[in-house]
């Protein structure tokens, strides 16, 4: 029987590489390489200095809790957040209380607390006062039905997409005025025009996306080779390309629009070229349920749970739950899309 006074916790830093490799491998086999190699540019340690907690017995790894250290903009104030990530316990300890221990530990490192998580995990978030909001959902819109079933999927990728039924009815020259750049290339340009028209003062909530984020999430990403934008005067949209085996995926990460009209003309751009260029899905990998333009373009919608917690005296958890510009470039959820084999990773 596991003595929870036996456990030790520490940061991850401080833990044997060997062993944490095994332990990484085994929590998460499709992903354990990125994260091992990538872990101080993944939980954003250069931010805080905060790191994940590592569980302990007897020196070897049983448990861990990630994070990504994230600033909020609220009435003129910068406060901290950390985003929960990266929960795991290994089996043999599990349905001891060690998950709510671990939390709780995780929770001390910061008043502000942010995750997207399964229904599991919001069951034990709520017990300990966390709110949600159900507003959130992944969606998508297929653009090669064909390669979803099996049995075709044996066929030849090529004359798949030569059969795209999309293809014929493609109006590809319909939107003007709209460029798509690979993002390696054209840093100066992305920057620009995620920073033109900066207000001098937003006394709402939000997620602070300043200089010293953009240039971690994306210059420093290990993924930005993946990493393309579809612009218009000065709204963007953000996109990562990958492929999943024989499918090739578009998702969606990152959108500013000026104006509702920019919204419209940037999709219908980016669907038009997804359908050129054999892209078979598109994932919009973060919506709201308010946002009835992008639902006829993405018709198909998952439920996401967001939950939250505040402890600190100047942001009610309650205003924290609504937090507005939550993007698929926030928590990890673009990050879980890449794995140890569709990774083209630096």
């Amino acid at each position: 029987m596991l003595d929870v006074n036996e456990i030790d916790f520490t940061n991850l830093s401080e833990v044997n590489n060997e062993e944490l490799l095994k332990f990484y491998s085994v929590a998460y086999p499709n992903r354990y390489k990125i994260i091992y190699k990538h872990w101080n540019w993944l939980y954003r340690t250069s931010l805080t200095g905060l790191e994940p907690v590592v569980a302990l017995y007897k020196k070897n790894i049983i448990g861990h809790a990630g994070l990504i250290s994230t600033n909020l903009s609220y009435e003129n104030k910068i406060l901290r957040a950390i985003w929960f990530v990266d929960f795991y316990i290994l089996s043999k300890y599990r349905n001891l209380g060690l998950g709510k221990i671990l939390t709780k530990k995780w929770m001390e490192l910061e008043s502000c607390h942010l995750t997207f998580c399964n229904e599991n995990s919001l069951r034990v978030f709520k017990k300990l006062g966390w709110v949600e909001n159900n507003n959130f959902y992944k969606s998508c819109k297929l653009i090669n039905p064909l390669k979803w079933i099996p049995l075709i999927q044996s066929i030849d990728n090529k004359f798949l997409n030569r059969l795209n039924i999309f293809k014929f009815f493609n109006e590809k020259n319909i939107v003007k005025n709209v460029r798509l750049l690979k993002l390696s290339d054209n840093k100066k340009i992305l920057n620009d025009i995620f920073f033109s028209k900066r207000p001098s003062k937003n006394l709402n909530l939000e997620i602070l996306r300043d200089y010293d984020w953009i240039n971690w999430r994306i210059f420093q990403s290990p993924f930005i080779r993946n990493y393309y934008f579809a612009s218009i005067e000065n709204s963007l949209m953000i996109m990562s390309i990958l492929k999943d085996g024989k499918k090739k995926k578009l998702n969606i990460i990152f959108t500013k629009y000026e104006n509702e009209q920019h919204k419209t003309l940037l999709n219908r751009y980016v669907i038009n070229w997804s359908i050129e260029n054999n892209i078979d899905i598109i994932w919009l990998q973060l919506d709201n349920v308010d946002n009835k333009v992008l639902s006829n373009f993405y018709p198909k919608k998952f439920k996401l749970n967001f939950a939250c917690n505040s402890h600190d005296i100047s942001l009610n958890k309650n205003i924290l739950k609504n937090l507005s510009n939550i993007d698929g470039l926030d928590s990890d959820i673009d990050i879980r899309n890449y794995d140890n084999k569709n990774s083209n990773f630096e």
